[in-house]
Protein backbone atom coordinates (compact mmCIF):
# COMPACT_ATOMS: atom_id res chain seq x y z
CA UNK A 1 0.00 0.00 0.00
CA UNK A 2 2.86 2.18 0.90
CA UNK A 3 4.24 2.32 -2.40
CA UNK A 4 0.81 3.65 -4.04
CA UNK A 5 1.86 7.15 -2.40
CA UNK A 6 4.89 8.09 -4.70
CA UNK A 7 2.99 8.08 -8.03
CA UNK A 8 0.11 9.93 -6.31
CA UNK A 9 2.54 12.55 -4.78
CA UNK A 10 4.40 12.66 -8.27
CA UNK A 11 1.79 13.76 -10.43
CA UNK A 12 1.80 16.53 -8.55
CA UNK A 13 4.87 18.17 -9.17
CA UNK A 14 4.90 16.24 -12.61
CA UNK A 15 1.70 18.75 -13.40
CA UNK A 16 3.53 21.91 -11.78
CA UNK A 17 6.44 21.25 -13.96
CA UNK A 18 4.23 20.86 -17.13
CA UNK A 19 2.74 24.24 -16.70
CA UNK A 20 6.36 25.47 -16.57
CA UNK A 21 6.87 23.72 -19.53
CA UNK A 22 4.04 24.79 -21.17
CA UNK A 23 5.05 28.42 -20.46
CA UNK A 24 8.38 28.56 -22.10
CA UNK A 25 7.01 26.41 -24.90
CA UNK A 26 4.48 29.05 -25.45
CA UNK A 27 6.89 32.21 -25.25
CA UNK A 28 10.39 31.70 -25.13
CA UNK A 29 10.97 28.74 -28.04
CA UNK A 30 11.29 30.42 -31.27
CA UNK A 31 10.21 27.51 -33.67
CA UNK A 32 7.90 24.80 -32.51
CA UNK A 33 9.63 21.83 -33.35
CA UNK A 34 9.74 18.67 -31.14
CA UNK A 35 13.49 18.71 -31.29
CA UNK A 36 12.84 22.15 -29.37
CA UNK A 37 10.87 20.67 -26.62
CA UNK A 38 13.68 17.72 -26.15
CA UNK A 39 16.31 20.31 -26.25
CA UNK A 40 14.60 22.69 -23.49
CA UNK A 41 14.94 19.60 -20.87
CA UNK A 42 18.45 19.10 -21.37
CA UNK A 43 19.23 21.25 -18.32
CA UNK A 44 16.60 18.95 -16.05
CA UNK A 45 19.00 16.06 -16.73
CA UNK A 46 22.13 17.89 -15.93
CA UNK A 47 20.98 19.58 -12.77
CA UNK A 48 19.45 16.54 -12.21
CA UNK A 49 22.85 14.54 -11.71
CA UNK A 50 24.51 17.29 -10.24
CA UNK A 51 22.02 17.53 -7.08
CA UNK A 52 22.20 13.54 -6.53
CA UNK A 53 26.36 13.40 -7.32
CA UNK A 54 26.46 16.07 -4.65
CA UNK A 55 23.78 14.25 -2.16
CA UNK A 56 25.61 10.91 -2.70
CA UNK A 57 29.13 11.26 -4.23
CA UNK A 58 31.60 8.14 -5.33
CA UNK A 59 28.40 5.58 -3.93
CA UNK A 60 26.72 6.13 -7.13
CA UNK A 61 28.99 4.77 -9.54
CA UNK A 62 28.89 1.48 -7.20
CA UNK A 63 26.86 -0.47 -9.33
CA UNK A 64 27.71 -3.57 -11.80
CA UNK A 65 28.70 -2.58 -15.46
CA UNK A 66 25.24 -4.38 -17.11
CA UNK A 67 22.56 -2.70 -15.04
CA UNK A 68 24.63 0.73 -15.95
CA UNK A 69 24.24 0.03 -19.10
CA UNK A 70 20.50 -1.05 -19.10
CA UNK A 71 19.91 2.30 -17.00
CA UNK A 72 21.34 4.53 -19.53
CA UNK A 73 19.09 2.64 -22.06
CA UNK A 74 16.21 3.49 -20.22
CA UNK A 75 16.98 6.84 -20.04
CA UNK A 76 17.35 6.98 -24.08
CA UNK A 77 14.11 5.06 -24.80
CA UNK A 78 12.33 8.01 -22.95
CA UNK A 79 13.63 10.83 -24.62
CA UNK A 80 12.66 8.78 -27.87
CA UNK A 81 9.14 8.33 -26.03
CA UNK A 82 8.60 12.12 -25.31
CA UNK A 83 9.98 13.26 -28.46
CA UNK A 84 6.67 11.48 -30.60
CA UNK A 85 4.65 12.92 -27.71
CA UNK A 86 5.60 16.76 -28.35
CA UNK A 87 5.28 15.88 -32.37
CA UNK A 88 1.57 14.41 -31.10
CA UNK A 89 1.27 18.09 -29.40
CA UNK A 90 2.40 19.83 -32.23
CA UNK A 91 -0.18 18.43 -34.55
CA UNK A 92 -3.44 17.12 -32.12
CA UNK A 93 -5.78 18.13 -29.65
CA UNK A 94 -4.57 17.89 -26.08
CA UNK A 95 -7.75 16.27 -24.97
CA UNK A 96 -6.98 13.33 -27.70
CA UNK A 97 -3.41 12.87 -26.72
CA UNK A 98 -4.46 12.53 -23.23
CA UNK A 99 -7.35 10.24 -23.68
CA UNK A 100 -5.19 7.89 -26.57
CA UNK A 101 -2.57 8.34 -23.47
CA UNK A 102 -4.60 6.48 -21.27
CA UNK A 103 -3.60 2.89 -23.10
CA UNK A 104 -0.85 3.25 -20.91
CA UNK A 105 -1.23 1.16 -17.97
CA UNK A 106 -2.30 -1.59 -20.62
CA UNK A 107 1.03 -1.36 -22.25
CA UNK A 108 2.76 -1.77 -18.95
CA UNK A 109 0.74 -4.59 -18.32
CA UNK A 110 1.53 -6.45 -21.33
CA UNK A 111 4.80 -5.32 -21.29
CA UNK A 112 5.37 -6.05 -17.23
CA UNK A 113 4.02 -9.88 -17.98
CA UNK A 114 6.31 -10.24 -21.51
CA UNK A 115 9.65 -8.88 -20.09
CA UNK A 116 9.43 -8.77 -16.28
CA UNK A 117 7.56 -12.08 -15.35
CA UNK A 118 5.14 -10.40 -13.63
CA UNK A 119 1.89 -12.23 -12.59
CA UNK A 120 -1.34 -9.93 -11.66
CA UNK A 121 -3.67 -11.33 -9.00
CA UNK A 122 -7.48 -11.64 -9.64
CA UNK A 123 -7.63 -8.61 -7.05
CA UNK A 124 -4.77 -6.62 -8.59
CA UNK A 125 -6.66 -7.08 -11.87
CA UNK A 126 -10.38 -5.94 -10.29
CA UNK A 127 -8.81 -3.02 -9.10
CA UNK A 128 -6.83 -2.37 -12.23
CA UNK A 129 -10.13 -1.97 -13.82
CA UNK A 130 -11.43 0.11 -10.77
CA UNK A 131 -8.72 2.56 -11.27
CA UNK A 132 -9.17 3.05 -15.39
CA UNK A 133 -12.81 2.93 -15.24
CA UNK A 134 -12.20 6.11 -13.02
CA UNK A 135 -9.54 7.44 -15.63
CA UNK A 136 -11.87 7.06 -18.84
CA UNK A 137 -15.08 8.67 -16.90
CA UNK A 138 -12.98 11.87 -16.12
CA UNK A 139 -11.31 11.87 -19.64
CA UNK A 140 -14.54 11.50 -21.64
CA UNK A 141 -16.66 13.62 -19.31
CA UNK A 142 -13.94 16.58 -19.67
CA UNK A 143 -13.86 16.28 -24.03
CA UNK A 144 -15.07 18.59 -26.11
CA UNK A 145 -17.68 18.29 -28.34
CA UNK A 146 -16.23 18.60 -31.88
CA UNK A 147 -16.88 17.79 -35.58
CA UNK A 148 -15.55 14.62 -36.57
CA UNK A 149 -13.37 11.56 -35.02
CA UNK A 150 -10.28 12.14 -33.38
CA UNK A 151 -6.84 13.08 -35.99
CA UNK A 152 -5.80 8.89 -36.93
CA UNK A 153 -2.03 10.20 -37.22
CA UNK A 154 -2.11 11.46 -34.09
CA UNK A 155 -4.08 8.65 -32.39
CA UNK A 156 -1.05 6.04 -33.79
CA UNK A 157 1.88 8.86 -32.81
CA UNK A 158 0.71 8.52 -29.23
CA UNK A 159 0.49 5.44 -28.93
CA UNK A 160 4.03 4.71 -30.40
CA UNK A 161 4.88 7.92 -27.27
CA UNK A 162 2.83 5.41 -24.69
CA UNK A 163 4.75 2.02 -25.87
CA UNK A 164 8.63 3.90 -25.52
CA UNK A 165 7.42 5.43 -22.39
CA UNK A 166 6.50 2.62 -20.64
CA UNK A 167 8.92 0.35 -22.20
CA UNK A 168 11.65 2.85 -20.33
CA UNK A 169 9.70 1.97 -16.99
CA UNK A 170 10.05 -1.93 -17.79
CA UNK A 171 13.42 -1.58 -18.78
CA UNK A 172 14.43 0.98 -15.67
CA UNK A 173 12.72 -1.85 -13.01
CA UNK A 174 14.31 -4.62 -14.76
CA UNK A 175 17.55 -3.04 -14.11
CA UNK A 176 17.45 -1.82 -10.62
CA UNK A 177 15.40 -4.33 -9.15
CA UNK A 178 12.32 -4.53 -6.84
CA UNK A 179 10.62 -4.20 -3.35
CA UNK A 180 13.71 -2.65 -1.51
CA UNK A 181 13.51 0.83 -0.58
CA UNK A 182 16.90 1.46 -0.49
CA UNK A 183 17.95 5.35 -1.25
CA UNK A 184 21.14 4.34 -2.66
CA UNK A 185 20.29 2.47 -4.84
CA UNK A 186 17.57 5.23 -5.98
CA UNK A 187 20.05 7.42 -6.40
CA UNK A 188 22.11 4.92 -8.40
CA UNK A 189 19.41 3.84 -10.88
CA UNK A 190 17.81 7.74 -11.15
CA UNK A 191 21.59 9.30 -11.97
CA UNK A 192 22.36 6.73 -15.02
CA UNK A 193 18.69 7.18 -16.06
CA UNK A 194 19.12 10.77 -15.96
CA UNK A 195 22.92 10.53 -17.81
CA UNK A 196 21.10 8.48 -20.33
CA UNK A 197 18.79 10.67 -21.22
CA UNK A 198 21.47 13.71 -20.88
CA UNK A 199 23.34 11.77 -23.54
CA UNK A 200 21.20 10.70 -25.97
CA UNK A 201 19.71 14.37 -25.69
CA UNK A 202 23.18 16.10 -26.26
CA UNK A 203 23.64 13.53 -29.61
CA UNK A 204 20.62 14.50 -31.15
CA UNK A 205 21.54 18.71 -30.33
CA UNK A 206 24.67 18.13 -31.56
CA UNK A 207 23.41 16.72 -34.62
CA UNK A 208 20.67 19.16 -35.54
CA UNK A 209 21.42 22.39 -36.05
CA UNK A 210 18.33 23.76 -35.59
CA UNK A 211 18.07 22.28 -31.85
CA UNK A 212 21.13 24.15 -31.14
CA UNK A 213 19.34 27.26 -32.47
CA UNK A 214 16.63 26.96 -30.38
CA UNK A 215 18.60 26.35 -27.40
CA UNK A 216 20.70 29.23 -27.85
CA UNK A 217 17.40 31.44 -28.49
CA UNK A 218 15.53 30.46 -25.33
CA UNK A 219 18.42 30.39 -22.45
CA UNK A 220 21.55 32.65 -24.00
CA UNK A 221 20.17 35.51 -25.98
CA UNK A 222 17.93 38.51 -25.60
CA UNK A 223 16.01 40.13 -22.49
CA UNK A 224 13.69 37.02 -21.41
CA UNK A 225 16.79 34.99 -21.13
CA UNK A 226 17.34 35.21 -17.53
CA UNK A 227 13.69 34.44 -16.85
CA UNK A 228 13.61 31.56 -18.93
CA UNK A 229 16.92 30.29 -17.54
CA UNK A 230 15.19 30.80 -13.91
CA UNK A 231 11.80 28.85 -15.14
CA UNK A 232 14.16 26.23 -16.57
CA UNK A 233 15.74 25.59 -13.48
CA UNK A 234 12.48 25.71 -11.62
CA UNK A 235 11.08 22.75 -14.52
CA UNK A 236 14.32 20.77 -13.03
CA UNK A 237 13.40 21.06 -9.40
CA UNK A 238 10.05 20.10 -10.23
CA UNK A 239 10.85 17.23 -12.76
CA UNK A 240 13.88 15.53 -9.96
CA UNK A 241 10.88 15.49 -6.78
CA UNK A 242 8.36 14.06 -9.55
CA UNK A 243 11.17 11.13 -11.08
CA UNK A 244 12.30 10.53 -7.58
CA UNK A 245 9.16 9.97 -6.06
CA UNK A 246 8.03 8.24 -9.64
CA UNK A 247 10.78 5.83 -9.73
CA UNK A 248 10.49 5.08 -6.14
CA UNK A 249 6.73 3.82 -6.53
CA UNK A 250 8.37 1.39 -9.22
CA UNK A 251 11.11 -0.17 -7.36
CA UNK A 252 8.20 -0.65 -4.70
CA UNK A 253 5.06 -1.78 -6.35
CA UNK A 254 4.11 -5.29 -7.33
CA UNK A 255 3.68 -4.84 -10.66
CA UNK A 256 4.56 -2.18 -13.29
CA UNK A 257 0.81 -2.01 -14.52
CA UNK A 258 -0.32 -0.60 -10.89
CA UNK A 259 1.97 2.23 -10.73
CA UNK A 260 1.30 3.47 -14.29
CA UNK A 261 -2.56 3.33 -13.41
CA UNK A 262 -2.37 5.16 -10.36
CA UNK A 263 0.16 7.96 -12.15
CA UNK A 264 -2.18 8.36 -14.68
CA UNK A 265 -5.85 8.64 -12.66
CA UNK A 266 -4.19 10.81 -9.64
CA UNK A 267 -2.54 13.38 -12.88
CA UNK A 268 -5.98 13.97 -13.94
CA UNK A 269 -7.01 15.18 -10.65
CA UNK A 270 -3.89 16.83 -9.66
CA UNK A 271 -3.99 19.30 -13.29
CA UNK A 272 -7.69 19.87 -12.46
CA UNK A 273 -7.34 21.43 -8.98
CA UNK A 274 -3.62 22.82 -9.53
CA UNK A 275 -5.61 24.77 -12.87
CA UNK A 276 -8.38 26.09 -10.25
CA UNK A 277 -5.46 26.91 -7.24
CA UNK A 278 -3.05 28.46 -10.26
CA UNK A 279 -6.13 30.50 -11.97
CA UNK A 280 -6.93 32.35 -8.53
CA UNK A 281 -3.15 32.71 -7.99
CA UNK A 282 -2.89 34.15 -11.72
CA UNK A 283 -6.34 35.15 -13.58
CA UNK A 284 -4.74 36.34 -16.70
CA UNK A 285 -2.79 33.82 -17.76
CA UNK A 286 -4.45 30.80 -16.77
CA UNK A 287 -8.39 30.20 -17.35
CA UNK A 288 -10.06 27.70 -14.65
CA UNK A 289 -11.88 24.79 -16.23
CA UNK A 290 -15.73 25.62 -14.78
CA UNK A 291 -16.88 23.43 -11.56
CA UNK A 292 -20.12 22.42 -12.65
CA UNK A 293 -22.41 20.06 -10.67
CA UNK A 294 -21.70 17.50 -12.99
CA UNK A 295 -18.10 17.88 -13.06
CA UNK A 296 -18.21 17.72 -9.08
CA UNK A 297 -20.07 14.35 -9.56
CA UNK A 298 -17.40 12.58 -11.87
CA UNK A 299 -14.66 13.75 -9.77
CA UNK A 300 -16.21 12.36 -6.59
CA UNK A 301 -16.92 9.43 -8.58
CA UNK A 302 -14.07 8.74 -10.09
CA UNK A 303 -12.24 9.39 -6.87
CA UNK A 304 -14.29 6.60 -4.59
CA UNK A 305 -13.50 4.21 -7.58
CA UNK A 306 -9.96 5.35 -7.44
CA UNK A 307 -9.82 4.92 -3.38
CA UNK A 308 -11.65 1.32 -3.99
CA UNK A 309 -9.00 0.11 -5.87
CA UNK A 310 -6.27 1.23 -4.43
CA UNK A 311 -7.09 -0.36 -1.06
CA UNK A 312 -7.87 -3.48 -3.13
CA UNK A 313 -4.45 -3.42 -4.34
CA UNK A 314 -3.24 -3.89 -0.65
Amino acid sequence: MLWAIFPIFASIFYCAGSYIQNYLTDHALPRKKAGSYVVMHIPCYLVAMILVLAAFGRAVFMMPIPNIIGLLVAGAINVLGSMFFYRALQIGDTIDINIFGQTSPLISLGLGVLMLGEKITATQALAFLFIMAAVIIVMFGSRKKRNGPPNLKVAIITLIYAFFSILSDVVYKQFIGNGVADFSLLAQGFFFFELGSFLFSAILLICVESWRDALKRTFFVGKKHPMNMFLSLMDSLTYLIAEVLYKMGLILAPIVALVTAVSKAASLFSSFFLALVLAKIFPKHIRSKKFTRKAMMQYLFSAVLILVGIVMMN
